[in-house]
């Protein structure tokens, strides 16, 4: 049985906590409001050192039926309850797979990527397809993502996967 705690693996660990600085989340999180008021996508941000979500769009895309505060409530269990099982452990590789990537990345450079991928997930018992960035907001020191930003649209392909790491200003990218 996943447990949320899969998600939360040794390279995605914010082993610098003196660092995190609280007291400015609420200017990402009122960025980010900004951001959703504006597209019809769904917008959340991830806290990587209190394994949680920070924030939660009201857009309907991504909710599946809940309030963005239940969401809030569920964080990573979310994945587990709303996303096909068979598809599950795929977000658990595919969440490895990145941050090994993002750890090869120069520390400088980690803030110009973003990763893209799409999944389904369960809306009142239907199968949706959705895809799912994230980039980081706030680094550590030492190159960990300590806030990330995600953005949930329709996916534009018919399956999952399509994994792509892609670098801001280069049309090159890395394909999983």
């Amino acid at each position: 049985m996943k447990t949320a705690d899969d998600f939360f693996i040794p390279d995605n660990e914010v082993k610098l906590p003196e660092e995190l600085d609280y007291s400015r989340v609420s200017e990402y999180i009122r960025s980010a409001e900004a951001f959703s008021r504006s597209t019809y996508q769904s917008v959340y941000i991830i806290d990587y050192f209190k394994q949680n979500f920070l924030y939660v769009s009201p857009n309907p895309m991504f909710l599946c039926g809940l309030t963005p505060e239940q969401m809030m409530r569920l964080g990573y269990r979310f994945y587990l309850e709303y996303v096909p099982e068979d598809e599950q452990q795929f977000l658990i590789d595919l969440n490895e797979a990145g941050f090994s990537f993002h750890q090869t990345i120069p520390v400088n450079e980690r803030k110009d990527w973003y990763i893209s991928y799409d999944f389904h997930i369960l809306n009142g018992g239907k199968k949706i397809l959705v895809n799912h960035k994230l980039t980081s907001l706030v680094l550590t020191s030492d190159g960990r993502i300590w806030l990330a930003l995600c953005v949930v649209s329709a996916s534009t392909h018919t399956s999952p996967g399509h994994i792509e790491m892609h670098r801001v200003g280069s049309s090159e990218y890395f394909e999983y």
